[in-house]
């Protein structure tokens, strides 16, 4: 409880969490799960950095990859504050420092969901990329250049942080003397806020999903289109894996991105009935959530045998740091 504070105002948005089971919940999940997913996150990431600096994984497509592990241990870094006191605290309603009100209320989320959905539109290039690939290859080789990675990262940073200016309006805070009380702005009422936060979620989450999705639809049909023309002639067994492979790593991206992404945009911009169940939703979203951000690489990785090989040449004393790599330009 907020006893110490004396403003009417701060009483009213500082009352206190008093359901024992979602208290502990959330001390379970933000205390104890976040902490280890956001730590193996840091961890895979900077070894990804690692291995993608290495002088054998510098193509076009690896390049994707080396901004997706920065987006993403960026996202997990300005995460974690989430594992701390304070922030149970501000879920349960309870008063916390300033440095504390100012982070949680106009900086952590903003910064956090802004480096979500840079990491998600990286992989929609991606995705674009691996399409062009299969689909219509002299554009995918007309466009295998750094220059045109920059310029589409680049317009996706500049999209994104026009998108998420406004984000920070959403809370504010109060304090009296060094403790604050953080709560939903005025703004959120307001009609045009409620259209631009509706927006913002279907840029972010809704029209990565269908891009990703379109994307990977169009490489499955056109490999089995590819297939039936060729039913007769003799494949190599090295080619049938690397579409095996291709096929499944695509499932495993559309899958796990709906699985993770989709719960979060569901709280924000539907309106339950059942209010009571909002805040368990909303725990279970955010584990999903930096799980989606942890595992981003496992999946990439899983299936390619270059970033294998290099890694296991990393490690490797007897073994020379330029590794002969496969000749795909898709890291598969």
């Amino acid at each position: 409880m907020c006893c110490s504070l004396h403003d009417s105002d701060l009483l009213v948005n500082c009352t206190g969490e008093d359901d024992p089971e979602l208290q502990a919940l959330r001390w379970t999940v933000y205390q104890v799960v976040f902490p280890v997913l956001v730590a193996l996150g840091v961890v895979a990431n900077v070894l990804n950095l690692i291995v993608l600096s290495r002088p054998a994984m510098r193509g076009v497509a690896y390049r994707y990859l080396n901004h997706l592990a920065v987006s993403d241990l960026l996202y997990l870094v300005f995460n974690v504050p989430f594992c701390m006191k304070d922030f149970a605290r501000i879920s349960e309603m309870q008063v916390v420092s300033r440095a504390s009100a100012v982070y949680y209320a106009n900086v952590g989320i903003p910064l956090v969901n802004f480096f979500l959905t840079m990491s998600e539109y990286i992989v929609v290039w991606l995705s674009y990329d691996r399409c062009l690939a299969v689909t219509s290859p002299q554009k995918f080789s007309a466009k295998q250049r750094h220059e045109v990675v920059r310029i589409r990262c680049g317009m996706s940073l500049l999209l994104s942080m026009f998108v998420y200016s406004l984000s920070p309006l959403r809370q504010t805070y109060r304090c009296e003397d060094h403790e604050c009380c953080v709560s939903e702005s005025h703004f959120i009422n307001e009609p045009w806020y409620m259209g631009y936060e509706f927006f913002r979620e279907i840029y972010s989450r809704f029209l990565p999903a269908v891009l990703i999705t379109s994307f990977n639809v169009a490489i499955i049909v056109t490999l089995k289109q590819i297939k039936r023309e060729r039913d007769e002639d003799v494949i190599s067994e090295a080619r049938q894996e690397r579409e095996r492979r291709l096929f499944f790593l695509l499932m495993a991206i559309t899958v796990f991105f709906y699985v993770s992404a989709f719960p979060s945009a569901i709280y924000k911009v539907l309106i339950f009935n059942d209010m009571h169940f909002v805040p368990y939703f909303r725990v279970v979203a955010d584990v999903l959530e930096v799980s989606g951000h942890v595992f981003n690489f496992f999946l990439y990785f899983l299936f390619s045998p270059d970033y294998r090989k290099t890694l296991v040449g990393m490690t490797s004393a007897d073994q020379p740091n330029n590794i002969a790599l496969s000749s795909t330009a898709i890291p598969l």
